[in-house]
């Protein structure tokens, strides 16, 4: 429900921005404002709910009060201030992710964190399916502001029934984390994570759909569309990926979902609308091998009572990618074209493959070397 509330408007952020005045740079900084404020808020949260065992719950009711409140202010206030406190609150509502993330993992026993970690990012993934077509439609249908009505009421629904959450029994904090977690593999994976969702939130949810519109005349329905055909491969992908790290290794298939989403962005520019529709299914099959794998991967080696402050670093790190990528691609595409700005990012995409693939082969001679 957190993600479906959060996307209903997905379709609709560009071409609302556009209709209030605002260029390329604006809307890169907005975007990007959402991931800013996840990097501030989601450390916080990850300590608050380590403290808080059996009532976690709170938490989460909390995120989805802030969701009410943020997409209230558009429609209300009708003010370029609005648009901006919006989307930090966004981040702050969002961030109870971080509670529901690892709450989630606790149903589930040890040995199973792979797969736990792939069906909590699936959540990304299952709210948007819906609602990225249906805020499109609505959009077309009631005006660009009506998503965010509807994006209010959910949000009051998820705060009441986030209060019915029961943690299990068997969770029971040991103490209050007062020191940084110091694994080089969290802060490795966390930036790893990073570079995919600075190309995820630089291009799907900023200027490919600026290109889509500018270039190729899209609506606010086919946007709404083309968001589901990478969504709908990312969640098929996340699900199967546990399986796939069996069968070639965890940083193997990581460095194949870079791969993937590199070669994604990179045909972006020089895409028409079917092709468009590939680049994107390419781009959520590469989200899609590499977000519940590099989170399984940080948090493994987590101690029990740090596992909510890992996670919210974790998440925190990735989230510097999501504010510096559209920013950095509203920029660039503003000076040097669409084309410059796929291509740098891109670029950055695959280079961090190549150094994905490096790793794997370091950690497979490492293995080798100790067997003899």
């Amino acid at each position: 429900m957190l993600f479906f509330i959060i996307y209903l408007t997905g379709a609709v952020w560009p071409s609302y921005v556009e209709s209030r005045g605002f260029g390329e740079r604006t809307l890169g900084l907005l975007i990007g404002l959402y991931g800013l404020a996840l990097f501030v808020a989601r450390i916080p949260i990850g300590l608050l709910s380590d403290m808080l065992t059996g009532r976690r719950r709170f938490v989460i009711s909390a995120g989805f009060c802030f969701m009410a409140a943020v997409f209230l202010a558009p429609p209300v206030f009708d003010s370029a201030w609005s648009l901006f406190a919006s989307r930090m609150l966004m981040g702050v509502g969002a961030g109870c992710f971080v509670a529901i993330a690892v709450l989630f993992s606790l149903y589930f026993p040890p040995r199973s964190a792979m797969v736990s970690a792939a069906v909590v990012a699936s959540f990304f993934g299952w709210g948007q399916i819906p609602a990225n077509p249906i805020g499109g439609w609505v959009a077309d249908w009631f005006g660009v502001l009506a998503p965010f009505w509807l994006s209010v009421g959910f949000a009051v629904v998820g705060a009441v029934v986030a209060l019915a959450i029961v943690e299990p029994d068997h969770e029971r904090a040991r103490r209050w984390p007062v020191s940084l977690p110091r694994d080089r593999r969290l802060f490795g994976m966390a930036v790893m994570m990073g570079v995919v969702f600075m190309a995820v939130y630089a291009t799907v949810y900023n200027t490919t759909q600026v290109y889509a519109s500018d270039r190729l005349d899209v609506g606010d329905f086919t946007q709404g569309l083309l968001l589901m055909a990478y969504i709908t491969p990312f969640v098929a992908v996340v699900l199967a990926s546990p399986h796939v790290a069996r069968l070639v290794g965890a940083m193997v298939a990581v460095t194949i979902g870079m791969a993937s989403l590199g070669v994604g962005v990179l045909l972006t520019p020089w895409s028409g609308l079917a092709l468009l529709f590939v680049c994107e299914v390419l781009i959520g099959v590469g989200l899609g091998l590499t977000f519940g794998l590099l989170m399984a991967l940080a948090v493994e080696d987590a101690p029990a009572h740090q596992r909510f402050y890992a996670m919210g670093v974790f998440q925190s790190i990735y989230a510097a990618g999501m504010f510096l990528g559209p920013l950095a691609v509203g920029y660039v595409s503003e000076a040097a074209g669409f084309t410059t700005a796929f291509v740098a990012v891109a670029s950055v995409v695959l280079l961090a493959g190549v150094v994905c693939l490096a790793s794997s082969a370091r950690g497979s001679r490492r293995v080798a070397g100790s067997r003899v």
